[in-house]
């Protein structure tokens, strides 16, 4: 997304910020209460031929926390979009509240829905899958932030 070239040539700083602001843009549109409710309505209506949101949540944290899985290195950019990740999950677990739709008519029902339940279950997952990673990390910064987001998922699980 980032030519160098051109990048040194109009701007000293920003870019980080910039690419992280649209990362949380989209992460937070894929992950809104009111898409989620769509996609467990679509997928009661049309059983196996749905895209499910166990899916959706599989497809997310395998490309999203890849490193995890891999052993690269992660770097800046991948760093804020698995902080983003944890901290919209920790929002749909603690923060959401049902969403209306056309007229002032409930279209979700977040605490009573399946989206907590998703987002805890995430949360638990990506626990495991980061504590078993954090140990291996390839560097002191990696190692450093899975570190903090372990710390991030204990606090989103238990907020007390």
């Amino acid at each position: 997304m980032l030519d160098k070239n051109i990048f040194s040539k109009i701007e000293s700083s920003g870019a980080v910020e910039r690419i992280r602001s649209m990362q949380v843009r989209t992460l937070n549109n894929v992950l809104s209460a009111s898409r989620l409710a769509r996609m467990i309505e679509n997928e009661t209506l049309n059983g196996a031929n749905a895209y499910t949101l166990a899916t959706m949540f599989y497809d997310l944290r395998q490309g999203i926390w890849s490193e995890l899985y891999n052993g690269r290195t992660i770097d800046t950019y991948r760093r804020n979009l698995q902080k983003a990740h944890i901290e919209h999950l920790d929002f749909l677990l603690n923060t959401a509240q049902n969403q209306r739709g056309r007229f002032g008519r409930p279209s979700v029902n977040v605490s009573q829905s399946d989206i907590k339940s998703f987002a805890r279950g995430e949360l638990n997952r990506l626990k495991r899958d980061v504590s078993a990673a954090a140990s291996k990390a390839s560097n002191t910064t990696s190692r450093y932030h899975l570190q903090d987001v372990l710390a991030r998922i204990d606090k989103a699980l238990d907020p007390k």
